[in-house]
């Protein structure tokens, strides 16, 4: 075999290790977008802001405010998901917001509310305009969450150390999809638990085959599910759903 047939044979080798990976890659996204494309659908196509809540009350501890690092971490999943899903290969971008910095006019938009409505207004205006049967509960020293249609609180449990330190062992969550209630031309997701963990394991949820493929969530429907998630050495585990249930118009 002469030098020039060697450098061919591993030249065509290469482009052809090149062309089965990017469509493995291609593949890959096709049926991510695929299982992804009721529920998610809406925010791949049109324009859409992922809202976090900022606090400025430590503002001598910090001039740009703080964020939870759950929350965080959940706008990173959502952002991550985002990419998978082809927003930039379509033209899209998905801003990350802070619920201060978001004026009228960007109400009317596809909004993702990271974090429940004590630290972030947006989710606190957008859950006023849902006809949601589950409510968050701050009436007692714990937030938890309320099922209005039986009654049932869902507090989160601490394990006390032996330092007297209580550490999060499991939280509970609300994950929602439903037209923006401020623009119906939009649609709205929130992703919210008593704490950030919650949040944090809410978003992974959301991008999960598991819960792409529920009833629900496959047909693209207005939903609100409720779920709970342990977390073991400060890391949030695989949620489980506790209650899903379409929402009333």
């Amino acid at each position: 075999m002469t030098i020039v047939s060697q450098i061919l044979i591993g030249l065509l080798t290469t482009f052809t290790g090149f062309i089965a990976g990017f469509t493995w890659q291609l593949s890959r996204r096709s049926i991510t977008y695929w299982r992804a494309r009721r529920f998610w659908r809406p925010f791949v196509l049109g324009e859409s802001k992922i809202v976090i809540g900022r606090f400025r009350e430590f503002d001598t501890f910090e001039a740009s405010g703080l964020v939870g690092v759950g929350d965080m971490q959940a706008a990173a999943e959502v952002a991550a998901f985002a990419a998978e899903l082809g927003f930039r290969r379509r033209a899209r971008a998905v801003d990350i917001v802070y619920q201060d910095q978001l004026t009228g006019d960007l109400y009317g938009a596809n909004l993702i509310c990271i974090g429940g409505p004590e630290g972030n207004r947006v989710t606190e205006r957008i859950l006023k305009g849902l006809n949601t049967s589950i409510e968050f509960d701050s009436g007692t020293d714990k937030t938890s969450l309320l099922d209005t249609d039986t009654n049932t609180a869902y507090t989160p449990e601490f394990e006390t150390g032996s330092e007297r330190q209580k550490t999060l062992v499991l939280d509970y969550g609300l994950l929602i999809k439903a037209p923006n209630p401020l623009d119906t031309r939009h649609s709205v997701i929130i992703i919210a638990a008593c704490y950030g963990y919650g949040t944090w394991a809410g978003a992974r949820m959301a991008r999960s085959p598991q819960f792409l493929r529920t009833e629900l969530a496959a047909r693209g429907q207005a939903m609100e599910c409720l779920y709970k998630v342990e977390v073991i050495k400060e890391a949030p585990q695989i949620p489980n759903v506790v209650s899903i249930r379409p929402i009333p118009a």
